[in-house]
């Protein structure tokens, strides 16, 4: 049945999982005949999609439910992921709320909205256990010009300051022919780009390189990257094996998330300083114009400024293009919100600015230098938007076109272009045709 006139928003809060779970319930919500509108607009049905890494993330997750029941006090507003999983008595208690679910169990979601819509009975909290196979999933678009695809979920690790594995439960891989058939599907509906995403990417293990080799010989699909990746995955074999796929993009997200082997320890990480640099010297020397990003927290218990220097160091050392920096948070029933030696909240917000300071810098200095060497580059674009085409490389630099009366920017969208770099403005490199 078709619900005529009926509109839904999604707000998806957190990681690339999230955002590729939100697509497949945006697909299933279509299907039962549902229009798709922005979240900021006047809704019949608002979806939350939380997200639980900081305690902000929970705080901001009961923000957006208030502000959807502003918009509209009649609307059905469902919640899931892993704010929820995380307090469901808590989420479950308010009154604004038609529906709650977790993590492993979102596809219900679509299951509830349509009995809401049918005035049919349903359980409207459906939290369970984070664990069991994973229900299967599929999308045939996505939004973005590059699109999500996620091969995994969960994590076993034991990071002293994480929550996840608890509210996403163990690791479970997506089976590969429907992760193949999936990507197959997205190229026929137009996607070039596709990113391989989970909560643990590098828990595909040995097989990741052989299905990125699958992927690379889909018709249609030019750029293929990869989520976040522990540092420690990052070893000879692999490196060697997709330094020859011409479709991977020479870009890695690296999980780094402190320079100082002592705060690494204390995380319970399973690398050092060493490895990663080991590690990364090799990446350099299969793949030259490779660019690195990297999370890293700041503030983790019993940093000292000595420690805080040495990661500056690393990130300088490193030459990180982009740092996704955070302070840390404490997490009920993690070990490190019961360690001695948390740091005050205007040391952790201070080094926060210095280590971003120390980031732009590296950041401008990669860019000069490809303006220096006037060679092009390729862009795939994305968006049209205040006067620029933008768009990123193959390692993931951020570009700018500004549009001109010879440009047909609407015939560009989604396209490779040639372009010669030549500035930077407020962190993007400008370029042009």
């Amino acid at each position: 049945m078709g619900f005529l006139n009926k509109t839904f928003g999604i707000l998806t809060l957190g990681c690339r999982v999230n955002h590729y779970e939100s697509q497949v319930i945006s697909d299933g919500l279509e299907k039962l005949g549902l229009k798709k509108e922005s979240f900021s607009n006047l809704c019949d049905i608002y979806v939350i999609n939380s997200c639980a890494v900081t305690e902000e993330s929970v705080k901001k997750t009961r923000q957006m439910i208030r502000r959807a029941y502003s918009k509209n006090n009649n609307a059905f507003i469902a919640l899931c992921g892993c704010a929820s999983q995380l307090e469901a008595d808590n989420f479950s208690k308010m009154k604004e709320l038609g529906f709650v679910c977790g993590t492993r169990n979102k596809g219900v979601l679509v299951d509830a909205v349509k009995a809401y819509l049918n005035n049919e009975a349903f359980d409207k909290i459906a939290v369970s256990e984070p664990k069991g196979e994973l229900r299967p999933t599929s999308i045939s678009r996505f939004e973005r010009t590059r699109a999500y695809v996620k091969i995994e979920d969960g994590c076993e690790g034991k990071c002293a300051y994480c929550i996840i594995p608890k509210v996403r439960g163990g690791i479970v891989l997506r089976d590969e022919g429907e992760i193949i058939n999936e990507v197959a599907a997205l190229a026929d509906g137009g996607c070039h780009e596709v990113v391989l995403t989970g909560i643990e990417t590098s828990a595909y293990g040995k097989d990741l390189a052989l299905l990125i080799k699958k992927i690379s010989e889909i018709k249609g699909i030019e750029r293929i990257r990869l989520g976040s990746l522990d540092p420690s995955f990052l070893k000879k074999d692999f490196i060697d094996a997709v330094s020859e796929i011409p479709q991977f993009c020479h870009h890695f997200h690296i999980s780094l998330q402190n320079g100082s082997d002592r705060i690494l320890a204390l995380m319970r990480r399973r690398y050092n300083t060493d490895m990663i640099l080991k590690n990364v010297d090799y990446i350099r020397e299969k793949m030259p114009d490779v660019c690195l990003s990297a999370d890293i927290i700041v503030g983790f218990p019993n940093e000292t400024e000595d420690d805080f220097t040495v990661t500056c160091e690393l990130v300088k050392r490193l030459g990180l293009l982009h740092v996704h920096a955070f302070t840390y948070s404490k997490r009920p029933g993690t070990e490190a919100a019961e360690m001695d030696g948390q740091i005050p909240e205007v040391v952790k917000t201070k080094r926060l600015h210095k280590l971003t300071a120390v980031a732009d810098c590296n950041k401008n200095m990669i860019l000069s230098g490809l303006i220096e060497k006037k060679e092009p580059v390729y862009i795939l674009i994305e968006t049209m938007e205040k006067g620029f085409l933008t768009g990123h490389t193959d390692n993931f630099i951020e570009c700018k076109i500004p549009i001109s009366d010879n440009l047909a920017p609407t015939l560009l969208k989604g396209r490779m272009i040639e372009a010669i770099p030549t500035d930077i403005i407020d962190g993007f490199l400008i370029c042009s045709i």
